[in-house]
């Protein structure tokens, strides 16, 4: 075979090789997770989607490379086999039907072993971002995901395929049905949706084969969860995630989850404890996966009955996603707060609320290839949704740095305290806090006065802007400030991210057509008319119409439906983008009818 020959064989193994991936990757990327993703909702492992178009067009990017690279490491082995270097063959009399069987058994077990191992030492910090850190992009990984690697990652991943032939003999049919194997198990453990049944994890010997949630959990939770085919050796090495089972349970046992016709859970409190002067934490125990699944710094809606007075109000979790099987809330009483006061007052550990599911635009997820700077800037209570990111960039983000500017009154009012302590003597290198007081005269271990552009400036002269990413959460009179000095200081717009605390009451009205609404509400259509002055969701709620809300100013998105017929002008918007606004997505809170008649869904 000269040069030429070589090349032409190249080409055509890299054709076959994008028309084999074709036709197994697309049929399940097409199937479940675009034509019938709602259908397959039920079975998603993930509730809490997070892979986005960036995630797909990077995993099709490095596929069209491995496929590339298999295509030449082939060729190779099939010339090598042409002078007679290997143990393939193609009678099957030569060596027996038994053979046949035992050498494809082999082959599987080898694989195995050969993936675990070289897999684990991957994602060693030293070869991590050599090899490994491409495929690990996707948290939420899709079947686009299963060809997804780093050159150097490729050459290991079919490493095994091109030396055993050189070692045992192998008949040409064992090396295509290992092939057809390792595909479908990958597509599989990349699928995002557990296809294998309820009770698999239990079952006598089968439960030694990994279901799809037992990869699906290792690009979650990174370290752990290293197997192929086989839970063994993860077993064996004390390596696979403890939920493992409970998880792969939890999925089917979703529907039996009662919710209100509102759509509320009702979580049950197991502990109380104080974090600060008047702030306090509620845990609650053994929650459903969407509690643990969201993606940290979002926030949930919680409904009280006082004296037969329905109220709503919302507060970030605190709790730090897939970490433990349960949530936190972290509550501060304000001087006259009727709902934080109430709670503060009669909720006891046993006792009940309901909530609805983690819902908000600000938030992070974790990519851990990720090597950022984030900068985290709170005020006062403003820290709950801060501090589940910081703990989840620690947890998941190893090569991410963190510096929180936490502004507060006093050294007593400090919610986390302590456990910011910790967390500085953990990770020294990767966690720095800085504390401001306004009101202590002479604060240890703090800075006297406020957060400011000084304080800004000296951070980002420290380091490069294209690093750094700015979280603020806190009064809106302080983050205003801040993020005009952000911009003052050239960051870019992209590069700040904002949650809204202590929201001013928005009285501005707007002119409002009467019109008749039709809204379809979790499967459920309600019909009702606009209220003079009102917006939709002001008209509905006065109308006992269970519409979907939260902060009711524009900011958290939890009142986000789609507008599929009528016209409506919004007051404020601080969470849809343009897209939203070309698909038809409004705020109800913030939307005053402008034709006579209004279709909406969510």
């Amino acid at each position: 075979m000269n040069f030429q020959d070589f090349l032409l064989k190249l080409w055509e193994s890299f054709i076959g090789n994008i028309i084999e991936y074709t036709l197994f990757v697309a049929p399940f990327f097409v199937i479940f997770w675009w034509l019938f993703k709602k259908k397959f909702q039920a079975i998603r492992i993930q509730e809490m989607p997070r892979a986005t178009t960036h995630h797909f067009q990077h995993d099709l990017k490095h596929t069209v490379q491995t496929l590339l690279i298999f295509a030449v490491m082939d060729v190779t082995l099939l010339y090598l086999q042409s002078k007679g270097y290997t143990f393939l063959y193609n009678n099957i009399e030569q060596y027996g039907w038994t053979y046949l069987v035992i050498s494809f058994t082999v082959v599987l077990f080898l694989h195995d072993a050969f993936f675990y191992w070289t897999h684990r030492a991957m994602h060693h910090s030293k070869l991590y971002s050599f090899f490994h850190r491409v495929h690990h992009e996707s948290t939420d990984p899709s079947p686009l995901t299963s060809g997804s690697f780093h050159p150097s990652e490729a050459v290991v991943e079919n490493a095994l395929q091109f030396i055993l032939p050189f070692v045992m003999p192998l008949h040409i049919s064992v090396i295509l049905a290992w092939q057809l194997f390792d595909i479908l198990n990958n597509i599989l453990a990349h699928l995002g949706y557990e296809l294998y049944p309820k009770g698999w994890v239990k079952m006598p010997i089968l439960k030694y084969k990994t279901a799809s949630t037992h990869h699906n959990m290792h690009h979650q939770l990174f370290n752990g969860n290293y197997a192929l085919y086989f839970t063994w050796w993860d077993k064996w090495m004390g390596t696979e995630f403890k939920d493992y089972e409970t998880r792969h349970e939890q999925i089917f046992e979703r529907k039996n989850i009662k919710k209100s016709s509102e759509g509320l859970y009702s979580l049950t409190v197991v502990d109380i404890n104080q974090e600060a002067n008047d702030a306090f934490s509620i845990q609650f125990g053994n929650v459903p996966t969407v509690f643990r699944d969201f993606s940290a710094g979002q926030h949930l809606t919680i409904k009280v009955n006082i004296k037969d007075e329905i109220l709503y109000r919302t507060f970030s979790i605190s709790s730090i996603p897939n970490t433990d099987n349960f949530l936190t809330l972290t509550i501060k009483r304000i001087k006259g707060g009727k709902v934080t006061n109430f709670i503060a007052e009669n909720l006891k550990v046993g006792g009940s609320l309901e909530v609805t599911a983690p819902s908000g635009q600000f938030f992070l997820n974790p990519e851990p290839a990720n090597q950022k700077h984030y900068v985290m800037i709170a005020g006062g209570s403003g820290i709950t949704p801060i501090y589940s990111m910081i703990g989840t960039v620690l947890k998941f983000e190893p090569k991410s740095k963190i510096t929180l500017l936490y502004a507060n009154r006093n050294a007593n009012s400090i919610i986390f305290k302590e456990k910011f302590e910790k967390w500085t003597k953990d990770f020294p290198d990767q966690l720095e806090v800085k504390h401001f007081l306004s009101e202590d005269e002479n604060p240890k271990n703090a800075i006297k006065g406020y957060i400011t552009k000084v304080s800004l400036e000296e951070i980002i002269n420290q380091h490069s802007k294209t690093k750094l990413d700015f979280y603020l959460c806190g009064p809106e009179m302080m983050t205003n400030k801040l993020i005009e000095d952000l911009m003052y200081l050239g960051i870019p717009t992209e590069k700040i991210h904002r949650e809204l605390f202590l929201i001013t009451t928005q009285n501005q009205t707007s002119n409002t057509q009467k019109a008749q609404v039709s809204a379809k509400v979790f499967g459920k259509i309600y019909q009702f008319e606009t209220q003079e002055g009102k917006t939709i969701l002001q008209s509905g709620l006065n109308q006992n119409i269970p519409l979907p809300f939260s902060c009711q100013s524009g900011l958290c998105g939890t009142c986000k439906m789609k507008c599929t017929e009528g016209k409506v002008t919004l007051q404020n918007n601080q969470v849809l983008n343009e897209k939203d606004i070309k698909e038809g997505y409004i705020l109800t809170c913030q939307s005053f009818s402008q034709s006579n008649k209004i279709s909406i869904q969510n």
